[in-house]
């Protein structure tokens, strides 16, 4: 009877050694299988993939729509972060976020710490480059390198992510947003493929090309970084800069819930003139029956850091109510 007893238990704890094993097993597995491979496709060559933290990815990529002297940065970088409780069986909304002038995409993570503001909130963030000096458009004079950046954004940037992670596939599942040249590049994608977004928010931006002020933004640092002055839109009276210009395509934003940024401090010049034609840009809206709305961020001067990360902030929960999500 005692051996019979001693062999029972001794069973017993191999079952449970074999539970506990197989368990384990499990578990790897499942977590493996929710961290999302990346591969290439839609005209983007995925080259290495970094996980920075949890939740974070940074993707290097190739594209032939961008030459790599055309950015801030000497690689090629999407960054994506993830939501909490990221389950690849559910399908996610994705917010798409852009740089300003001379940054790159981890301005959004590096200042604006994006991962910290998204904690909690079922989106996926995307912050992808803008260029040196991009702003959203193919260029015209392309001598210095490729710069197709309508065609990276919109015609292989979101296939490519749709391709790669759970979405939700259509435009009430994507928002797009950003930071001055960035922000410009957000309502300029908004009024030309309004199909593709349901939310857009400039932050810090301009958004009129035939503004002599917008105009000197565009040109004016272009000399900097050895580009041609005539390469985003052309000599000064190419129909690139009205065909691009958000001020003439107002009406592709009545059906995108528009949101528009600007600090307060008027002793930082950049910020004080993306205030102003911010809040040009809010009245034209306005004054073409575009609902929008026009938010201030106090003691806010042009920082990703300041006007950017609150203005994602007090957004994400708008996105929520106007987004689909799980």
């Amino acid at each position: 009877m005692k051996r019979s007893t001693h062999r029972r238990r001794a069973f017993t704890l191999v079952l449970a050694l074999l539970a506990t094993l197989l368990t384990t097993a499990v578990a790897t597995t499942g977590t493996a299988a929710a961290l999302p491979g990346f591969s290439s496709g839609h005209g983007i060559e995925v080259r290495n993939v970094m996980q920075t933290t949890p939740r974070t990815y940074v993707v290097n990529i190739h594209t032939n729509s961008v030459d790599t002297r055309a950015l801030a940065w000497t690689y090629h970088d999407v960054i994506i972060t993830l939501p909490s409780d990221y389950n690849p069986n559910v399908a996610y909304p994705v917010l798409y976020l852009y740089h300003g002038r001379a940054q790159s995409p981890g301005a959004w993570h590096r200042e604006a710490n994006i991962e910290e503001v998204t904690h909690g909130y079922p989106i996926i963030t995307v912050a992808a480059e803008a260029g040196w000096a991009g702003w959203g458009t193919n260029w015209v004079n392309q001598s210095a390198g490729a710069q197709q950046w309508d065609r990276f954004h919109l015609d292989e940037l979101i296939p490519w992510v749709d391709q790669n992670l759970n979405t939700i596939q259509a435009r009430e599942g994507r928002a797009i947003a950003g930071f001055s040249m960035g922000g410009f590049v957000a309502i300029r994608h908004a009024t030309h493929r309004p199909w593709l977004f349901r939310m857009a928010i400039g932050m810090s931006g301009g958004y009129n090309l035939e503004d002599q002020r917008m105009r000197t933004a565009v040109t004016a640092p272009l000399v900097q970084k050895g580009l041609p002055l005539d390469g985003p839109y052309g000599a000064p009276w190419d129909g690139s800069w009205g065909f691009n210009n958000p001020w003439h395509r107002v009406g592709g934003l009545s059906g995108v819930h528009t949101v528009l940024y600007a600090g307060t401090r008027h002793d930082d010049p950049l910020e004080q003139q993306a205030h102003r034609l911010t809040y040009e840009f809010h009245q034209h809206l306005l004054a073409n029956g575009i609902s929008n709305s026009w938010m201030v961020e106090y003691d806010c001067g042009h920082w990703i850091d300041c006007v950017a990360r609150n203005g994602i902030g007090r957004e994400l929960p708008v996105m929520m109510d106007v987004l689909w999500h799980p």
